[in-house]
């Protein structure tokens, strides 16, 4: 359990996720941010994987973003990454990796975040990743 703070009780609340920031239903995460955006403007939610389970964050924007996480696909180790900023944009990369060499890297851009599964789904990702496995 992880303490996270309710903005407008100032008390603190226990949560039972590993991500303090990770709701476990959307309509929680909406709750919240409704609460956020009467403080200030702006506040969204997101979807997203922690541990292999969909959570969904609040998020403000303007938030850097950066996700790394790597799968064995055949005899290659892939590593995906999204980075960018909350409203702004983002750049969905993939690497394929044998032993110590890269083997290639490919990039797409996005103005919408993606969870991991629609990173690794992407057509242009897929096919890549064939190509190496």
């Amino acid at each position: 359990m992880k303490k996270g703070m309710k903005l407008s009780e100032f008390t603190p609340v226990i949560t039972e996720y590993e991500d303090a920031s990770g709701f476990p239903d959307e309509q929680s995460a909406d709750s919240y941010c409704k609460e956020m955006n009467n403080q200030s403007f702006g506040w969204t939610v997101e979807k997203v994987k922690l541990n292999e389970v969909d959570k969904w964050r609040v998020v403000w924007p303007g938030e850097r973003i950066l996700d790394m996480w790597e799968k064995t696909v055949g005899n290659v180790t892939v590593t995906y990454s999204t980075e960018g900023t909350l409203s702004v944009g983002y750049t969905h990369s993939c690497d394929c990796r044998r032993g110590e060499y890269i083997t290639g890297t490919i990039v797409h851009t996005s103005g919408k975040r993606l969870t991991r599964d629609e990173i690794e789904k992407l057509p242009s990702f897929t096919e890549w990743v064939s190509q190496y496995s």
